[in-house]
């Protein structure tokens, strides 16, 4: 039997809601157990823990507790159920494997935690703009049936003097609360290198402080950081994550592929593999721009399929959106 105050634990833990607590106090039964040899009932008892996360009845927004908020009563975090599954995203197969690891690790936390191992759950993705890393973040939520809890840098970044990391521990509060995916994106704004020239105290205090929140995190949740600039952050932070993916622009198959799924609501009749290799150098964001555009054609012209036309102003398009962002850059 577990231990009374284990007991009491798990009932205030589940009386305030708080799932992190709940979780790991029902590891330390389990471990408990396993002591005492009772491995049967260790292994049922993380059965039940570990149970598939879309068996479950999905959490309500609505019944989440107070978002954290920063000095002017703006939400630290935009939460809301993720719409996307991995299914929905065209990755390359070690990029697939390896996020599927970190989501049956997560589904296992438990059993990890009885063999005095956690699960990875701090994870940077490192690319280009515009090869997914955001929306591969909330897939992975919906994969764990988690909310995400995507991180407002324009609300956590303040100008008054300590807020910004106070800001950022508030979060990191919060996660405790549950399991979130919790996204930050274009992660490198905060986490900029300490030792460039003209830098100043406070963002030193603000890397110091995210150093020790990631490092000390010990929640149910799975923490996504993405940045388009990995050159610019600091070199401590990169340590503190315990897997990091790569996001590179797709080949020629994956082109292809990425068109063929953003075109599969509709006919077409167009060379698939030509227009693939026209595509190379961009991003699953411009190809997925280049197959609306086309279906916004077929639309309008009261067409019945997208053909070379549409394809033909989907690409032109592209190309006139790029060298409108050349020129505002120069």
């Amino acid at each position: 039997m577990a231990r009374s105050d284990h007991v009491k634990a798990l009932l205030r833990s589940h009386r305030e809601g708080d799932d992190g607590g709940f979780r790991a106090t029902a590891a330390l039964i389990i471990e408990d157990e396993r002591r005492k040899k009772h491995d049967l009932l260790a292994d049922e008892l993380v059965a039940i823990l570990d149970e598939p996360v879309r068996t479950r009845r999905s959490p309500t927004l609505g019944t989440l507790r107070p978002l954290p908020k920063g000095r002017d009563e703006t939400p630290l975090l935009n939460v809301r159920q993720p719409e996307r599954s991995l299914q929905d995203l065209v990755l390359t197969d070690s990029t697939r494997s390896v996020l599927v690891d970190v989501l049956e690790e997560q589904r296992v936390r438990a059993a990890l935690r009885a063999h005095g191992i956690g699960p990875r759950s701090a994870v940077l993705f490192v690319g280009p703009s515009g090869t997914g890393k955001p929306a591969t973040a909330e897939a992975m939520a919906g994969e764990l049936g988690w909310p995400l809890a995507h991180v407002q840098l324009a609300a956590v970044v303040s100008s008054y003097l300590g807020e910004t990391a106070k800001n950022l521990e508030q979060i990191f509060s919060f996660l405790r609360t549950g399991s979130w995916v919790l996204l930050f994106d274009e992660f490198d704004m905060l986490a900029r290198d300490r030792s460039e020239r003209g830098d100043h105290g406070e963002l030193k205090r603000v890397v110091a402080t995210l150093l020790q929140l990631i490092e000390e995190s010990n929640t149910d949740s799975l923490i996504i950081a993405t940045t388009n600039h990995s050159d610019l952050m600091d070199a401590a932070l990169w340590r503190r994550f315990d897997e990091i993916v790569s996001f590179d622009l797709p080949d020629a198959t994956l082109r292809a592929e990425i068109l063929s799924k953003k075109l599969r609501s509709v006919r077409s009749c167009f060379d698939l593999d030509v227009t693939a290799k026209r595509l190379a150098g961009s991003t699953p964001a411009e190809i997925e721009a280049v197959a609306f555009d086309a279906v916004r054609l077929m639309v309008r012209s009261i067409d019945r399929e997208v053909g070379v036309r549409h394809i033909e102003y989907g690409l032109d398009r592209m190309e006139e959106r790029r060298r409108t962002i050349s020129g505002s850059r120069g």
